[in-house]
């Protein structure tokens, strides 16, 4: 009987350490439907935290663009930049109005979810008085981001 004993005693350890992880770890209680970890928030709070403070329009009844479009001195360089985000596939007209008379607007056309960095060199940031961006179906104020304008 060449490893008969060694198997017989291999197998018994194996048996009895799954036993006592089984005593030691107990049995596993099956989950209820009826504990709760944690009540459900109702809809509508739920939505007035995703939702940003509405900022009244401008002077000529333009709503407030979404907190990704925003304007600020550009850090690479002189001017200033814009940035648009677009939610859908259209031309974009990004226009800033300046308090010096000389407005600048650029075009682009933008696919869904494309985040576009509008150029404008030659505009100081103390200039600006508005900056629009325009769609097709769409005209909105772009409020100036605090922490670009430093």
């Amino acid at each position: 009987m060449v490893g008969g004993p060694v198997h017989v005693w291999i197998s018994a350890i194996v048996v009895g350490a799954a036993a006592a992880a089984t005593v030691a770890c107990g049995p596993r209680p099956e989950p209820t439907d009826s504990v709760r970890t944690h009540e459900p928030a109702p809809a509508t709070a739920v939505a007035s935290i995703r939702s940003a403070v509405a900022l009244p329009p401008n002077a000529d009844g333009n709503p407030r663009c979404p907190d990704a479009d925003a304007w600020g001195k550009d850090p690479f360089g002189a001017g200033i930049l814009v940035t648009h985000w677009s939610d859908d596939t259209a031309p974009v007209t990004v226009l800033v109005r300046t308090r010096v008379g000389s407005d600048q607007a650029q075009r682009a056309l933008l696919a869904p979810g494309e985040l576009r960095l509008f150029e404008f060199p030659d505009i100081d940031q103390a200039a600006v008085s508005e900056v629009l961006i325009m769609t097709n179906t769409r005209r909105c104020y772009v409020p100036a981001d605090p922490a670009a304008l430093g």
